[in-house]
């Protein structure tokens, strides 16, 4: 049985009011994070232990927790919103892309799917709140036009600067979606939990070639009209804890 979670006194990270914050699930409880169990754990540690953690026996000192992966960062009224808006799409979407990954080879490396009754608009606004509640409050003071964007769930336009993409996954750790600076990359979040990963990459004009990039799902409302909507995604593991970083357990054997 999971735990009881209790409230806090905050900041709320979409409506920037200090008041009561519920405890928010990311990504959704609904959505195969009801009693997922999880260890918190220092970031640097995991890069300095990554090998004897995922091919030795080391294991985290920490308490192991329950109840779901999330955090105290909506209000109430900001919960209600996004649970009433957004979140039953992402949920449909999560339990199709799980139950075709459950049922086929643990070998193949790409999905197809077809799309058109997934209502996108309302998936993609789901991904930027959870982004939104995994990082703190400067990055929507940086980043304003994605709280606005999830604020009005009828707002389409969003500056060509953000660029989004997804895939499949099923194998290796969880990406937490801080914000991150790379070298080729430039400004990424990446969030990655079962069965799906997240992109977002900032001011980056250069496609990332592996993932396949959803910011389209924006135009929705322009495109929902037609028969199918199809979808190649492919799928990675996530052992080691950089973003966009892909290796199998064989390449990192390997290489680390």
């Amino acid at each position: 049985m999971s735990k009881i979670k209790k409230t806090k006194i905050g900041k709320c990270k979409i409506c920037k009011e200090t008041k009561e914050l519920n405890f928010e699930h990311i990504p959704p409880r609904s959505a195969f994070n009801k009693e997922t169990k999880y260890y918190t754990l220092n970031q640097k540690e995991y890069y300095q232990n990554t090998q004897e953690y995922v091919f030795g026996n080391l294991k985290p000192k920490s308490k192991k927790e329950q109840g779901g992966l999330g955090d105290y960062c909506f209000c109430k009224d900001c919960n209600g919103f996004l649970g009433s808006k957004y979140v039953r799409t992402y949920k449909k979407f999560a339990q199709i892309a799980m139950s075709i990954i459950q049922s086929n080879d643990k070998n193949t490396k790409a999905y197809g799917f077809d799309i058109s009754d997934i209502n996108l608009l309302k998936f993609l606004k789901q991904i930027i709140s959870m982004f939104i509640g995994c990082n703190n409050h400067l990055f929507t003071e940086c980043y304003p036009e994605l709280l606005e964007f999830v604020k009005d769930e009828n707002l389409t336009e969003l500056p060509n600067r953000y660029r989004f993409y997804m895939y499949l996954n099923n194998e290796g750790q969880n990406r937490n979606g801080h914000i991150y600076f790379t070298n080729l990359y430039g400004t990424v979040c990446e969030f990655t939990f079962r069965p799906f990963g997240f992109v977002l990459s900032i001011d980056n004009p250069n496609r990332i070639m592996e993932l396949s990039e959803i910011t389209n799902f924006k135009h929705y409302d322009k495109i929902k009209k037609v028969d199918k909507l199809p979808i190649i995604l492919n799928k990675y593991p996530t052992y080691y804890p950089i973003p966009l970083d892909y290796r199998t357990k064989d390449e990192l054997n390997g290489s680390i």
